[in-house]
């Protein structure tokens, strides 16, 4: 059945009955062609004079019912509506009475129909309803129930018997319930800045009308005294939230209506939370293959900061202005490479600070699909364990394995095909203390298996590093050789042997180096070429010195790695008998007023060893006090000895000793406060050029011929070529008392100040020393014109004045 009108509710009208036939006719001039009664009402030829009926306005326009009814008509205003519940129909009926009208009105029947089935603009009433016919005369009140899936009212009427025409259907406006709040709320920020929330609602369809919404937001620190800030939305379900400030936490709620219920608001949802970081970066995580380009864009919230200022960092390395531009004032973006040894690259946008640069704690993740990281491992020497290093500072990844007992090309082959060989297992890893290199250890292991390596980021997105195959076996750096000996030969070379290590067992090679011992924290080390043997023969030419010698080891077709060096072996100097003679040796004084005491300085002279059949290992200071006790002090070969004056009278021998004994042949020193005798009658000293002077002295006759004279000098305020000034150069040498005239080489400057100085030596102390002091000249008279001295051309001691002065007088004439 097809009908003409479909109108919305509410809907108002009249039904109005003519209660002659004569009056349903074609109006007259001027009458209203578009009204009710210009619509014959089809007529009942079995009742000619039926009053016939018709709702007179058919809008659902509420517009005031006619003032005057139609000429003898009996009519009724009709209101058709939902109610305030949204669960019913109702319709109102009511007799429309005028001053005019005294007809009686007659029993009138309404019918409201529920069609079950939603139709568009063609109703079959043949699919099932649901009817209410309410009965009355002056009104009436009749409702029908609406259900979820109804959306259709057919309005009927009857007078006496009579249908009114034409048709009625009302389109039921959908049940408008308080909505639910919305839901799934979350937050992008967009390629230029942009911060956008957006959610859904509850019920998919709930409503086809589309909802309004209002957005609230707050700061978290506020909210013991709330100062909401409302945004409205209607048309969508997103909105650009703008002025928020970085750096603050913000909660956020939404709630909805209905157009036609503004006044039945939904709850406010869930509290949404947005932390405004001062930097955003979008994406903050990316997975891209090796050879791809990546964009990244960095937000700065903080309105404070110019983008374009902005500086880019991978990783630790700043990127060249050039990869990267400012989008607008907020946004800068950047497009680089992802890394090929790397798990994963950390961008980083800062701004300059000075010399220097801030940056915010958050970055961009590039996380590398199948990069090839150097894994390099090595088996321990108790084949119980393989130890995996790679150099990197990144952390947040797990170390894999598979194992399979096949070899590793087999084993590569079948994983290219697609078969899975083995269990994943997680390696033990610990942190070394190079931030550079990262340490997991495999315990235990098969060391002729093949083992499949790799590294993943912990990460949901899986990205692995490529694999790598090694066989332990292949890995051992073993423990090093132990029981090194050492032994010296006669033909001045030293015998070494050691033991192997246990474990592998296969043939090894070695390597030795040794080096003199010196002290020094690194060592002057020479090596010996590899070799199979488990002994060596080591050059040694200086019998007397001790030598540092080690030793290593590794697989003899070089593969794995070397193994540590063995401990140091020291060697001993090799001595067949003791030392023949001590050293010689001379003192210096050192008076220290503030404390009252002398200080002695023994300075050594080591007498060169003739045959190489002893060694000195050391020296043995033997001190003789006047009181007759006598101590002795270890020392080693060293060049100086202190110690402190006490006794007037201080006797001291310095003997030579290595592991066979002491030397028997020493010289003894007795240190007196003041010289016994004077036997030394002149010294004199003249400078031949600047590397050696001429020393001659004659002594009294008749005194006691000393034991041996000894000379010592120093030079003061000389200027080396550097310009920088040197004091107290103090040398010494021992001469034969039978000596009268010494040729001295060393430096010797003429704008140098020396002093020279003469000890007789006796068996019970020293003589009374003599001295002189002043520049050394020239002694040829070509070259004294030349250089015109202005001083004495012989340094002479004082008691040789008169006879100095006689020689210059000759000497200018």
């Amino acid at each position: 059945m097809s009908f003409p009108y479909l109108l919305d509710l509410p809907w108002q009208t009249e039904l109005c009955c003519a209660s002659l036939p004569a009056q349903l006719h074609h109006g007259g001039e001027g009458e209203d062609e578009g009204s009710a009664w210009s619509r014959r009402a089809p007529s009942d030829p079995g009742h000619p004079h039926t009053p016939q009926c018709l709702f007179r306005n058919s809008t659902s326009t509420l517009v005031p019912p006619q003032e005057t009814n139609p000429s003898g008509a009996t009519c009724w205003d009709i209101l058709c509506r939902v109610d305030e519940t949204r669960e019913n129909v109702i319709c109102d009926l009511k007799h429309h009475t005028t001053s005019s009208d005294t007809s009686t009105p007659e029993s009138v029947t309404i019918c409201l129909q529920r069609l079950v089935s939603q139709p568009d603009r063609e109703v079959n009433t043949t699919h099932g309803t649901d009817t209410m016919d309410c009965v009355g005369k002056d009104s009436i009140t009749c409702s029908i129930v609406i259900l979820a899936v109804s959306s259709i009212v057919v309005v009927t009427a009857n007078v006496s018997n009579t249908t009114a025409g034409p048709l009625m259907i009302l389109i039921v406006p959908p049940r408008l319930d308080k909505p639910s709040p919305p839901v799934n709320l979350t937050h992008t920020q967009t390629a230029e800045g942009e911060l956008v929330l957006s959610w859904s609602n509850p019920q998919l369809h709930a409503s086809p009308v589309p909802l309004s919404f209002e957005v609230r937001y707050i700061t978290s620190h506020n909210t013991s005294n709330p100062n909401w800030k409302h945004v409205e939305v209607t048309g969508g379900q997103w909105v650009s939230l703008t002025g928020l400030r970085a750096g603050l936490h913000y909660i956020v709620q939404i709630h909805s209506h209905h157009p036609a219920l503004p006044h039945l608001w939904s709850d406010w949802s869930q509290p949404h939370h947005i932390h405004l970081e001062y930097v955003t970066y979008l994406p903050e995580r990316v997975v891209a293959s090796l050879g791809d380009s990546v964009t990244v864009y960095c937000v700065f919230n903080d309105r404070r900061v110019n983008a374009s200022t902005a500086i880019w960092f991978l990783n630790l390395d700043r990127l060249p202005q050039s990869q990267y531009t400012a989008v607008n004032d907020r946004v800068s973006k950047i497009t680089v490479q992802p890394s090929e040894q790397k798990l994963y690259d950390i961008l980083r946008c800062c701004q300059p600070s000075g010399e220097k640069y801030s940056c915010n704690y958050r970055y961009a993740t590039i996380y590398i699909k199948d990069p090839v990281i150097d894994i390099s491992c090595v088996t321990n020497g108790d084949l119980d364990s393989m130890t995996c290093r790679w150099s990197n500072i990144q952390t947040k990844i797990n170390f894999l394995s598979r194992v399979a007992d096949l070899s590793c090309d087999v084993m590569e082959e079948e994983e290219e095909v697609g078969g899975a060989l083995g269990v994943v297992r997680q390696a033990v890893c610990v942190s070394s203390r190079s931030r550079e290199v990262k340490s997991c250890t495999l315990q235990p292991i098969r060391v002729t298996s093949c083992y499949k390596l790799w590294m993943e980021a912990k990460t949901d997105n899986g990205t692995r590093s490529h694999p790598v195959y090694i066989t332990p076996l292949d890995h051992v750096k073993p423990h090093p050789p132990s029981g090194l000996e050492a032994v010296s030969m006669p033909s001045g070379v030293l015998r070494l042997a050691w033991v192997p290590p246990e474990l592998p067992l296969y043939d090894m090679q070695y390597q030795v180096r040794y080096a003199l011992s010196t002290g020094r924290a690194h060592p002057f080390w020479q090596f010996l070429a590899s070799q199979a043997e488990s002994w060596a023969e080591v050059p040694e030419p200086d019998v007397c010195r001790v030598y540092n010698v080690q030793v290593r080891c590794m697989h003899i077709n070089s593969s794995g790695t070397w193994s540590d060096w063995s401990h140091s072996l020291y060697t001993t100097p090799h001595n067949s008998r003791a030392p023949d003679q001590g050293p010689d040796f001379w003192r210096a004084f050192q008076e220290d007023p503030a404390r009252n005491q002398t200080n002695v300085t023994l300075l050594f002279k080591h007498l060169p060893i003739v045959e190489p059949t002893y060694c000195v290992e050391g020296l043995v200071v033997q001190h003789q006090a006047s009181g007759g006790i006598v101590t002795e002090e270890r020392i080693g070969l060293v060049s100086s000895y202190r110690f402190e004056l006490r006794e007037e009278v201080h006797s001291v021998t310095v003997k030579a000793q290595n592991s066979q004994g002491y030397s028997t042949r020493n010289i003894n020193m007795t240190l007196e406060r003041h010289p016994k005798r004077q036997c030394v009658r002149s010294f004199c000293v003249s400078r031949v050029n600047s590397s050696c002077v001429v020393l001659s002295w004659s002594l009294q006759p008749n005194s006691s011929i000393p034991c041996s004279l000894v000379i010592e000098w120093s030079g003061q305020n000389h200027q080396n070529r550097q310009g920088q000034t040197t004091v107290g150069r103090e040398s010494w040498t021992r001469v034969p008392p039978t000596d009268q005239v010494l040729y001295l080489h060393g430096d010797f400057y003429g704008s140098e100040e020396y002093v020279f100085i003469l000890y007789p030596v006796f068996v019970d102390g020293e003589g009374e020393p003599v001295y002189t002091k002043g520049k050394l000249y020239f002694t040829s008279r070509d070259e004294y014109n030349q250089y015109n001295p202005p001083v004495h051309q012989y340094l002479c001691s004082q008691t040789l004045i008169r006879n100095v002065i006689r020689v210059y007088m000759t000497f200018q004439q």
